[in-house]
């Protein structure tokens, strides 16, 4: 005679959610990463001149940028020539404050030292002139 087993009752399914995990993390770093490489920090593009003993600074307190045509912006507001010294002014710049002056590659370079001289004439002791690497 022929025996029959007895059905196994089946297993309770069970969602494994560890994977699940790992990829949502995964996809989080991923868009960090990916949007923090989008940010143009505290200035506005411009076709900065290249220089092989050039440094990254890590604590950008101002930044000034004149671009091609000659335009200013400080950070990112634009202003004209005249109001350098009092929008640094009106800042609270120390002598400790680091400017940093994203010149075009074609701005000539007496206007980026008139930024300067104003600078200083507001405060600003310390500068730092972008470039590309």
């Amino acid at each position: 005679m022929m025996q029959i087993k007895a059905r196994r009752t089946p297993e309770e399914a069970e969602i494994i959610i560890i994977p699940m995990i790992d990829t949502m993390m995964f996809l989080l770093m991923f868009f960090i990463v990916a949007s923090l490489a989008m940010v143009v920090q505290n200035g506005l593009p411009v076709d900065l001149p290249k220089a092989s003993t050039g440094e990254r600074h890590s604590a950008q307190n101002l930044t000034i940028t004149i671009d091609r045509a000659g335009n200013l912006h400080l950070n990112t507001t634009p202003i004209t020539m005249a109001e350098v010294t009092p929008q640094l002014a009106k800042l609270g710049v120390s002598s400790g404050t680091l400017l940093i002056i994203n010149a075009d590659y074609h701005v000539e370079h007496g206007v980026v030292t008139t930024v300067m001289d104003d600078a200083r004439k507001a405060g600003v002791e310390r500068f730092a002139i972008a470039t590309a690497s």
